[in-house]
């Protein structure tokens, strides 16, 4: 059977979202047997309050990412809703911590991997936050406060990124920007392929940078109301996006597309 390494991001799962978190169960139990590696990159909860969260949801993800890994090593990077993960949570899902931004090799290729929301330059505001928020001293205060405050500060964040993603004048800047590409590309050159998630504009692109071509792929985000998961599937073949559909385990199947 030919191994897929298969890349995931922007789950958002929680107490609040029972069919997502079913189809996530069902995705990782019917692609583990098949897969090389599994790469999450960030936002995997739609809130991660510390390693101490007492959620179902985080006991269920630990679990089905532990039963997931006895077939295939499962990677983690950190996106902006789940930043806090940290390695207590890692030892019980049995799964690695990678920096923000990492590359790896596959088929020749040198791949850059991110959550991407450092690449959203444009973005001033959020800029700002994120460097207060990823600030060593900040995240340890946050994860030495009482479990019930933690848990009103993430329930605030959400709202104000909710109120914030709606206005019309937010979106254009809410996507990463030609000039964060170039710096992540300038960084880490010579890399092929660039795979981010954060936008939820699942696409592929292509940039020139100082006359070498790069390939941008945009995980696309999970929708409860869609009942379905996207995800990138790499191997000897090439990269495509995926869709996989819940269902019940009878009718279960899954559909590709190249791009």
């Amino acid at each position: 059977m030919m191994k897929t390494t298969f890349f995931i991001a922007d789950l958002h799962l929680s107490d609040d979202t029972p069919k997502l978190n079913a189809l996530f169960v069902q995705f990782m139990n019917e692609h583990a047997p098949k897969a090389d590696a599994l790469y999450i990159l960030g936002d995997l909860f739609e809130a991660w309050i510390g390693d101490d969260n007492d959620s179902e949801t985080a006991k269920q993800v630990a679990q089905t990412i532990k039963q997931f890994s006895q077939f295939a090593p499962v990677y983690f990077i950190a996106g902006n809703r789940d930043f806090l993960v940290g390695k207590d949570f890692a030892r019980r899902a049995n799964m690695t911590l990678l920096p923000e931004q990492t590359v790896i090799k596959r088929y020749q290729q040198r791949l850059l991997l991110t959550h991407g929301d450092e690449m959203c330059l444009d973005d001033v505001v959020y800029q700002r936050y994120r460097r207060v928020m990823r600030n060593g001293l900040v995240r340890f205060i946050l994860c030495h406060l009482p479990l019930k405050w933690r848990k009103q500060i993430a329930a605030k964040l959400r709202d104000k990124s909710r109120s914030r993603k709606v206005l019309p004048q937010n979106y254009q800047v809410a996507d990463v920007s030609e000039q964060g590409i170039q710096a992540a590309y300038q960084r880490f050159a010579p890399i092929d392929v660039l795979i981010h998630g954060h936008t939820h504009r699942p696409d592929v692109h292509i940039h020139s940078i100082n006359q070498n071509r790069l390939q941008r792929y945009v995980l696309p985000d999970w929708r409860e109301h869609d009942n379905k998961c996207g995800f990138l599937a790499l191997n000897e073949h090439g990269i495509t996006f995926g869709e996989w559909l819940f269902m019940q385990p009878e009718n279960k199947q899954q559909e590709s597309k190249s791009l």
